[in-house]
């Protein structure tokens, strides 16, 4: 007669089967993180090293500092980093203390309104930019004829115009930072100050700057590490000047690896360098309040005219902002050939959208951005679940290496990953089973999930912070195996963090252009290069449809992240 089996010892064994799991699951991470993160820019390393006669050494770098061919649009790139820094910190600061410092009509729809450029693809940007403001743009030409100049009124074009695309695209990091470090000043600490004598200009500086110092130094480095690795408004609107990013491309394009390695290793220890800097800085920089906290309530403004006059701004920077996005559909719907004779549209129909829908060549683009972001968005989230998990819930002496292994990419440019990519799988490698994947349809997919995995794994692990312990100590004490807490208990709870990480890698793919450009093949033309080529195609109107359909699922997806995030966007 058998003996009965001890439940408690049933589920001991459940839970030993477990910690081997675990094991085995970090142990499949590190393959992916080191084979498709770390091995590919050790490999641009190793090119770097390698002279065009075959020799090792440092050459290729010393050509780098020495010749001006090189060394200007390194200098470019940085200038471009640290104005990137100056135009947006004094727009999004501006704009975080007049939104939430002062209360106003309209305030709470301004405030979202704002936030609006972070959910569009760079590239849709550009070209709406530059059907406004370029050479035949429609306000340029509306200028020039309300001024009768015989000239352009101004040149988008150079460094000019793509500081006045990053104005636009990347002062929401200073907004949305600055925003939140605002809404949690302690108004006790203000009150109390104000009350003993301190002038307005010594509370700024000595209550107010403080606590706003940690969120000013984060939009900082975010919005200089964009910076200097931006390519999509240099390589459209720079004209002469020339990037690190896009010489990138022009060596790639000359097979001159080497040189392009080189400027990578170059663009990626700047980023690395300074995010490193950050997280220091940020581990050290905490700033608390010894009085108990007050939500900070906004300053009413009384004064009539002063209303009015924020009422004026408010819709000034509507229609600012909602501009370029009107623009790309109301071009959406002009038959491109009707438009070349002309300063402003004079035709209008559904052509555009009728031929993308109805002609295979024309929407295979879109299905295959479509296709590949899904893929990339469920690997990814395959990924990231077990990844913050071993990170948030265990004490793995080695989980600090896959933390760091993940998170690498956020100190990466895209055209960094994309060169990356080519260098470690133009041969067979145990990563690649034995393949060559260059030409292939698998390195763009692999590139969007590449330059989103870190992202989706700070969501995630913000799900599994939530996670009580208690639940799952209290579901193992009454013998639930494991399988069931994940299933009845850590699943539930996790859901809406994991369904949010799935939508920002989807959101992030579906119009992403710097990779593409580095990885794409006749197979799987992305619906960013189809809008790059209709416009140089004069297809301007297919473009703009494109541009369209991106904005409108964007901004879907977007919306479905904020629903179900598990923390606020904002």
């Amino acid at each position: 007669m058998s003996s009965p089996v001890d439940p408690a010892h049933s589920t001991g064994q459940s839970w030993i089967r477990l910690s081997t799991i675990r094991l085995v699951v970090a142990a499949l991470l590190l393959f992916f993180l080191f084979g498709y993160i770390l091995f590919p820019a050790l490999k641009t390393l190793q090119v770097s090293l390698i002279s065009e006669r075959g020799n090792t050494g440092l050459s290729t770098y010393i050509q780098l500092v020495a010749s001006d061919a090189h060394r200007v649009p390194l200098m470019n790139s940085i200038l471009l980093g640290v104005l990137s820094v100056l135009v947006c910190g004094a727009v999004g600061t501006t704009l975080a203390f007049l939104i939430h410092f002062f209360e106003f009509p309209c305030r709470s729809f301004l405030d979202r309104l704002l936030l609006i450029p972070i959910m569009l693809p760079g590239i849709i940007i550009v070209f709406s930019f530059v059907q406004l403001y370029g050479e035949s743009g429609l306000v340029t030409k509306t200028v020039q004829l309300l001024l009768n100049l015989e000239e352009p009124p101004f040149d988008f074009s150079g460094l000019s115009g793509i500081l006045f695309v990053h104005a636009y695209t990347q002062y929401v990091y200073f907004y949305i930072s600055v925003s939140i470090a605002v809404k949690h000043i302690d108004h006790s600490v203000i009150e109390s100050a104000r009350s003993l004598g301190a002038s307005k200009e010594k509370v700024f500086v000595s209550i107010i700057l403080p606590f706003l110092a940690p969120a000013l130094v984060a939009a900082s480095v975010i919005t200089f590490m964009s910076g200097i690795g931006s390519f999509t408004a240099p390589s459209i609107i720079g004209g002469g000047f020339k990037v690190l990013t896009t010489q990138i491309l022009l060596a790639k394009a000359n097979n001159y690896m080497n040189v392009a390695a080189t400027q990578v290793v170059v663009l990626t220890l700047i980023s690395l360098v300074l995010f490193s800097v950050f997280r220091i800085y940020e581990a050290k920089a905490v700033f608390s309040s010894s009085v108990k906290g007050v939500r900070f309530r906004p300053v009413r403004i009384r004064n009539r005219n002063l209303r009015l006059l924020m009422s004026g701004g408010v819709l000034i920077l509507t229609v600012i902002i909602l501009l370029p996005v009107l623009t790309i559909i109301l071009l959406s719907f002009v038959p491109s050939e009707s438009w070349m004779v002309s300063y402003y549209p004079e035709t209008f129909s559904r052509q555009n959208y009728i031929d993308i829908f109805t002609r295979s060549r024309k929407f295979a683009p879109f299905l295959n951005s479509m296709f590949m972001a899904l893929a990339a968005a469920g690997i990814g989230l395959a990924i990231a679940l077990p990844c913050s998990y071993i990170i948030v819930k265990t004490t793995l002496r080695f989980k600090w290496l896959i933390e760091i292994l993940a998170m690498l990419p956020w100190a990466m440019p895209a055209s960094a990953i994309g060169i990356n990519l080519i260098n470690a799988f133009n041969q067979p490698s145990v990563f690649s089973m034995g393949q060559v994947w260059v030409g292939t349809s698998i390195l763009l997919p692999l590139g969007y999930l590449i330059r989103s995995l870190p992202i989706v794994i700070k969501t995630v692990n913000l799900s599994f912070q939530h996670l009580n312990p208690t639940y799952i100590e209290a579901s193992k004490s009454l013998g639930a195996p494991p399988g069931q807490t994940f299933k009845r208990i850590v699943l539930p709870i996790l859901s809406p963090g994991l369904l949010a990480g799935f939508l920002l890698i989807f959101v992030r793919s579906i119009g992403e252009y710097t990779i593409s450009v580095f990885l794409y093949n006749a197979s799987n033309k992305p619906v960013s290069i189809a809008m790059v080529n209709g416009i140089f195609e004069y297809n301007i109107g297919l473009a703009m449809a494109y541009g369209t359909l991106l904005i409108g699922m964007t901004i879907i997806v977007t919306l479905l992240v904020s629903r179900f995030s598990p923390f606020p966007l904002r």
